[in-house]
């Protein structure tokens, strides 16, 4: 069943995820998961967080996996908070708050002193 709330609430939520994107995506949620696994494995009840909650994010990043084959996926806080969690920290492995502040600031001056001029 589909669902027209993009929050799911329990309903299949349909992804509509480019070709060229889901290769991405893949990786970075079997690589996040994959790290959380061997976390749990080798550090167990000694992490920062409880063993419930990484368990629920382990489960949420299966689900998201399925959801990818699928093309849809029954949407909740777990699977959005690991999403979000993977946004943070894919920006921040790429520098995006440094890249886009150099990328405005080079622009800026180029286009002060008129714009750009090819040699």
């Amino acid at each position: 069943m589909s669902c027209p709330n993009p929050m799911g609430d329990g309903c299949a939520v349909s992804l509509s995820v480019p070709a060229g994107n889901e290769a991405f995506l893949r990786r970075i949620v079997n690589a996040a998961r994959d790290g959380l696994r061997e976390e749990l494995k080798l550090f167990g009840d000694r992490l920062g967080e409880s063993k419930t909650k990484l368990l629920l994010e382990d489960a949420a990043y299966t689900v998201l996996l399925d959801g990818l084959d699928r093309g849809r996926v029954v949407c909740d806080d777990e699977l959005r908070a690991a999403v979000a969690w993977l946004a943070d920290a894919v920006d921040r492995g790429n520098e995006y708050g440094r890249v886009v502040f150099e990328h405005k600031a080079i622009h800026d001056l180029r286009d002060q002193l008129g714009g750009e001029v090819a040699r």
